[in-house]
């Protein structure tokens, strides 16, 4: 008997999470990651059919595409993933770290959170089967802000949640000059849609 996939968990790395994802998801022969970076989903897993993208020129990805503006036609891959940088408030000040995800300029929240929901929408667009959304619910400016309700709304026209995965971790919150009114997480969320069909 194979291991359970647990739906919370600590996995170790975003790769040990798409290896167990994997096991549960056919990802078929085509796969589009549209935020490649320097391909660490695919450390444990990697299917064969994988097409790597990233905005960022660095980045060993086979194509250097904005995500909310990819050139492939409807339903093109059986499977695209989408790992957007969600951190969406703060001032930058991980060096290498806040380059790689996008966050070494300051930006309005609003501005990034926007980002997430037109990558989804168009990431959803071109995926035929399944799509794989990382995200995560914050406190921002004394409000939650919910990332995972957002995405979900986003491919609602396309898609349908088939499975949620929260990935335990992060460092500890630290107590802020304002008393706290919500909780605050520690992790983040894999969101996998599946295609609506008529």
């Amino acid at each position: 008997m194979s291991a359970l996939v647990p739906a919370i968990h600590a996995w170790p790395t975003n790769g040990d999470l798409i290896a167990d994802v994997a096991k549960l998801y056919d990802f078929g022969k085509s796969v589009l990651d549209a935020t490649y970076g320097r391909g660490r989903f695919w450390t444990k897993y990697r299917p064969v059919g994988l097409v790597g993208n990233d905005i960022d020129p660095a980045s060993p990805a086979d194509f250097h595409f904005d995500f909310r503006d990819l050139p492939w036609g409807d339903e093109t891959f059986d499977t695209v993933v989408f790992d957007p940088p969600y951190k969406l408030a703060g001032t930058p000040a991980l060096g290498e770290f806040d380059r790689r995800y996008g966050l070494n300029r300051p930006q309005r929240w609003q501005d990034r959170f926007q980002l997430i929901v037109d990558g989804a929408r168009e990431c959803s667009r071109v995926a035929r089967n399944l799509l794989l959304v990382k995200c995560q619910d914050q406190v921002v400016a004394g409000k939650v802000r919910w990332q995972t309700l957002a995405v979900i709304e986003a491919v609602a026209d396309r898609m349908e949640l088939a499975d949620r995965f929260d990935m335990l971790g992060g460092s500890r919150p630290q107590p802020g000059n304002r008393p706290q009114r919500h909780a605050r997480g520690r992790g983040s969320t894999l969101l996998v849609f599946r295609r609506r069909r008529p």
